[in-house]
């Protein structure tokens, strides 16, 4: 672990508790920003996408795909 970190480690852990709790929590909003939608990349995202966009296309060719009718549990017991 680094001095930067061990220092942030240090400063939190004497934070009273409610206090690091908001810290906390401000610390997992910024890492969820700084790593990307879905914990992906850019680049992992696009590839994802255009995988998934393909195996729908694929289903809906095939007859397989099914309409959404806004109940997911529908869905789900199939």
């Amino acid at each position: 672990m680094s001095t930067e970190t061990m220092e942030i480690v240090e400063l939190c852990e004497a934070l009273p508790a409610e206090k690091r709790a908001e810290v906390t929590d401000f610390a997992r909003f910024l890492l969820d920003r700084s790593s990307g939608a879905y914990g992906l990349n850019a680049s992992e995202l696009r590839s994802a996408s255009s995988r998934l966009h393909a195996k729908a296309q694929n289903a809906r060719r095939k007859g397989l795909a099914k309409k959404f009718n806004g109940d997911l549990e529908a869905i789900l017991s199939d």
